[in-house]
C-alpha cells in the first residue's frame, strides 16, 4: 500500500501560531512521530487531537525507529505526520534519516510549512543583509567553536545559532575573545511566548548584561552574529596545523611560544587551543 510523509510545522512557543493546513494533516494522519511526546500531546490536547499512533525519534534512536516506522506504516497504508518539539522539523533536530529512508523508497513527502525560528527571528533583527548563515548550535570543544566563528569572520554575513540558556554566557565570551568585543550581537529569547525578550548590542555589552541579570538566562535562544566588517586577526588553521605538528616534539607551552611568535599570534589562545587539541 503506498503510504505519505508529511514534515509538519508546529508552534515554536504560542500555539495559535499552528496553521490550518497543519491542524488537518495532524487530524488525517494515523501515525505521529515526534521528539518529546510530553510537548506532542500538549499540542494534540489543545487541538482535541486523539486516538494516534505516537512514536518518538531522538539522537539515539533515530535509524531504528525510523525503519520501524516506515515498516509499520507500509504494512497497514497508514500515512504519517513527523513534528519536531517547535518550529520546523529536522532543522538542528533529530527525523532527517527518516526523510532520507523515505525517499529512498519513493515514499511520497510533503513539507506542510509554517513557524521557524531562524526566520522569525531575522525578520525583527533589523539587520540590513538578504543573506544569512545558519549554524545551528556551537560546538563544545575550543577548537571547533574557534572554526566556526572563524568561518562567520569570513564569510562577512549575519550568522545564526541556537542556543541553550547554560551556554549563553559561554558563547557570547567565545564571540568577545575570539572575534571581537564590539561584534553585533542580536539575541531573540522566548519568541512568542510570555516572557518573549530581544536584545541587540555589541558582544561585549551583552555578555555584562546577563552575567549580571542572570535570571534572564532561561528559555530558548536565537543569536544573530554579525561579523564585523574590518576583520580582526584570528587563530588561522595554518597556525594550528603548525602547532599540531610542534606539540609532537615539544612541550605545550613551547610549542604555544614558538607558533605565537612565527605568527605575532596570542599565546595564550594558542596554548587554549594546545589543550583543546590534547583532549581530542
Amino acid at each position: 500500500m503506498s503510504i505519505k510523509l508529511y514534515i509538519v510545522a508546529t508552534p515554536i512557543g504560542n500555539l495559535k501560531d499552528i496553521t490550518l493546513r497543519a491542524i488537518e494533516t495532524l487530524q488525517l494522519c494515523s501515525i505521529i512521530v515526534c521528539e518529546d511526546t510530553r510537548i506532542t500531546k500538549k499540542l494534540l490536547n489543545h487541538l482535541g487531537i486523539r486516538n494516534k499512533k505516537i512514536y518518538t525519534i531522538h539522537q539515539h534512536n533515530e535509524k531504528s525507529a525510523a525503519l520501524k516506522i516506515i515498516e509499520d506504516a507500509s504494512q497497514r497504508g497508514e500515512e504519517i505526520a513527523y513534528v519536531t518539539d517547535a518550529g520546523t522539523p529536522c532543522i538542528s533536530d533529530p527525523g532527517m534519516f527518516l526523510v532520507s529512508q523515505a525517499r529512498s523508497l519513493n515514499i511520497r513527502i510533503e513539507p506542510i510549512p509554517g513557524p521557524s525560528a531562524i526566520t522569525a527571528a531575522f525578520s525583527i533583527s533589523g539587520i540590513d543583509e538578504g543573506r544569512f548563515n545558519f549554524v545551528g548550535f556551537l560546538p563544545t570543544k575550543l577548537i571547533a567553536i574557534q572554526e566556526s566563528l572563524n568561518q562567520v569572520n569570513q564569510q562577512q554575513k549575519p550568522t545564526i545559532f541556537y542556543e541553550s540558556p547554560k551556554r549563553v554566557l559561554s558563547f557570547l565570551e567565545n564571540v568577545v575573545n575570539l572575534m571581537s568585543p564590539s561584534t553585533k550581537v542580536f539575541i531573540a529569547r522566548e519568541m512568542t511566548k510570555l516572557f518573549e525578550s530581544f536584545y541587540s548590542d555589541s558582544a561585549e555589552n551583552l555578555f555584562r548584561y546577563f552575567k549580571n541579570n542572570p535570571q534572564e538566562l532561561k528559555g530558548e535562544f536565537v543569536i544573530i552574529v554579525i561579523p564585523n566588517k574590518i576583520k580582526e586577526k584570528l587563530i588561522s588553521n595554518e597556525e594550528i596545523n603548525l602547532l599540531k605538528v610542534l606539540m609532537k616534539e615539544l612541550p605545550l607551552k613551547k610549542a604555544a611560544a614558538i607558533v605565537s611568535e612565527f605568527y605575532n599570534g596570542n599565546k595564550k589562545d594558542i596554548y587554549n587551543i594546545g589543550i583543546d587539541l590534547k583532549n581530542e
